[in-house]
């Protein structure tokens, strides 16, 4: 259907199918052109809990955002808090619906923008220029990797937690305004530019780079886009409930006419299993909330991912050449050249990967200039200090080094042995990604004097001392990080992070939870607004001290 509003035009299209593998559809979707409402619902809770959180929800954003009063912003709040605490009252008057609720994307054509209202992990994109970038961020532990690009998109669709989340609509009740619930953002509606709204029935299955092709090859039909993407969704399994809702501008077609676009592949996708509502235990996502940060994190976080990765296929044997390649290392006790770490680093050179199979290395580690270090199974590699160490020494020490990576490992002390400082990076640049650190009595991880680099998809907790030190002039990047339960050593108020002196990093999208002190601990008043865009809840737990607080002493 077409409609105008306020110079903008558009066509819309919405489909919605149960799939292949299931008889019944906890999918709904509302696509009305006439006041520009959209909304993809995806119910939780099974059958027959799943379609009515889905019922509930769409009939509360209807009969809200068909209210033309306040602001649109305000309008989309009240009208997802409006469903989320239907469905919690509701769910407690029936047995069989307890435990009900829904994840939604909700938005909204107005005075030339989109509005987006967004919980869960149904998406909405912006397709534009042969581009698609994704606008809502996945509120689920996959999601929250694949953004920090520790995940690829097919490692993500195939991933056996693919499926969780941690924010939803319905498991408990909310306000308008509350903190780590609703995500609300604004991007001008081009007239050049199309939107999709899905449910993970689609992305699950489909690849984006599909997704794109297909838009673009339907361009001036939304009713056979839409159609065309359900069937791809089943052509590759159709697990899950699908749903699309496809909104082209005026000029998209013509625009569209110029790409070349080529045949949409067809190889199989993996499905999806039944959704858990209202999961955190050890990880969460945070959220920033304006799109371009967005898109910026992605793009530093992949470079974060790729910089110094070398081909896989070179093999770590033979003398180097007069154009020496770049070698692969690897840490393997009685497999491989080298048992330890250490060892590999000293036969490592600038451009190196050491990568470190499954195991426990009772060692500790500094690192060198253009070597990276990664684990060959994340999270089964473990850095296990045996010994008590001095005061200020770490685990893992990064000084005056150029560039390095670490990626994947886990570090903790052996029972009774005291750990000061899980990593230490000094006057250096080092990305560190999809780690765990634990028991550390000063610091999970203590950056100072002129650093910088990234911090991104790490898992900090239960460090007696401070999750995340940070001094001198560091400006490092903290990126979708979990950080929680750190602080409570001797005197029970250390902070989840502590940014002292000149340091000057970012701090976005992190999972910042149950920490003993604050949150977060600054030197001055005057930079809070730098630190506010992150999640200070996980499942209703906050920090004991607040969000953000003021200190000068770490």
């Amino acid at each position: 259907m077409r409609k105008t509003q306020h110079q903008e035009e558009w066509v819309a299209w919405g489909e919605s199918h149960p799939g292949l593998r299931r008889e019944n559809n906890e999918d709904r979707i509302l696509c009305d052109t006439g006041p520009g409402i959209f909304a993809v619902v995806d119910g939780m809770g099974g059958e027959p809990a799943g379609e009515q959180a889905a019922e509930l929800a769409l009939s509360c954003i209807r009969r809200r955002l068909e209210q033309k009063t306040g602001t649109v912003s305000r309008r989309i709040r009240e009208a997802i808090t409006a469903a989320n605490n239907e469905i919690h009252s509701a769910a407690q008057k029936r047995r069989e619906w307890r435990g009900m609720a829904c994840v939604l994307t909700v938005a909204v054509v107005e005075d030339g923008c989109l509005h987006i209202g967004h919980v869960g992990d149904t998406r909405l994109y912006m397709i534009r220029a042969n581009q698609m970038r994704k606008l809502t961020s996945d509120h689920s532990p996959v999601g929250v990797r694949e953004e920090a690009g520790e995940l690829n998109e097919l490692e993500a669709m195939r991933h056996p937690r693919r499926n969780e989340v941690y924010r939803d609509v319905g498991s408990e009740q909310h306000r308008p305004d509350d903190e780590d619930f609703i995500d609300y953002l604004q991007v001008p509606f081009e007239a050049d530019s199309a939107f999709l709204l899905c449910s993970d029935g689609l992305t699950d299955m489909v690849p984006s780079g599909d997704i794109l092709k297909t838009v673009y090859r339907h361009a001036g039909d939304a009713r056979a886009c839409a159609q065309a993407l359900v069937r791809m969704a089943n052509d590759a399994g159709g697990r899950d409930n699908v749903s699309v809702i496809v909104i082209e501008g005026r000029d998209f077609t013509p625009a569209a006419r110029g790409i070349a676009v080529a045949p949409a592949r067809q190889d199989p996708a993996p499905g999806a299993a039944s959704r858990r509502p209202g999961l955190l235990h050890l990880m969460a996502s945070p959220w920033l909330v304006f799109v371009y940060g967005l898109l910026a994190g992605l793009l530093l976080a992949h470079l974060a991912s790729s910089r110094l990765q070398a081909p896989a296929s070179i093999q770590a044997t033979g003398p180097p050449q007069a154009e020496r390649q770049r070698l692969v290392l690897l840490v393997d006790p009685g497999r491989s050249e080298y048992s330890t770490i250490g060892q590999a680093l000293e036969a490592a050179r600038a451009g190196d990967r050491i990568e470190v199979a499954p195991g426990e290395y009772n060692e500790m580690l500094r690192l060198k200039d253009g070597v990276s270090i990664v684990a060959r199974a994340p999270g089964e590699a473990i850095i296990r200090v045996a010994e008590t160490i001095l005061p200020d020494e770490a685990a893992v020490t990064a000084e005056a080094i150029r560039e390095a990576r670490v990626a994947g490992l886990v570090i903790r002390p052996a029972p009774g042995v005291r750990l000061p400082v899980g990593i230490r990076v000094t006057g250096s640049y080092v990305e560190i990604s999809g780690m765990e650190i634990s028991g550390a009595t000063r610091a999970g991880v203590w950056i100072d004097g002129a650093s910088s680099g990234i911090l991104a998809g790490n898992y900090i907790h239960s460090n007696p001392g401070t999750g995340i030190l940070i001094g001198g002039k560091a400006a490092v990047r903290l990126l979708a990080n979990v950080i929680q339960r750190n602080g409570a050593g001797s005197d029970r108020r250390g902070p989840g992070v502590h940014i002292t002196g000149d340091a000057v990093p970012e701090v976005l999208r992190n999972v910042i939870s149950e920490n003993a002190g604050e949150g977060i601990r600054i030197a001055t008043r005057d930079r809070k607004e730098r630190y506010v865009n992150n999640f200070f809840t996980a499942g209703g737990r906050p920090n004991r001290l607040g969000t953000v607080g003021f200190a000068t002493s770490p």
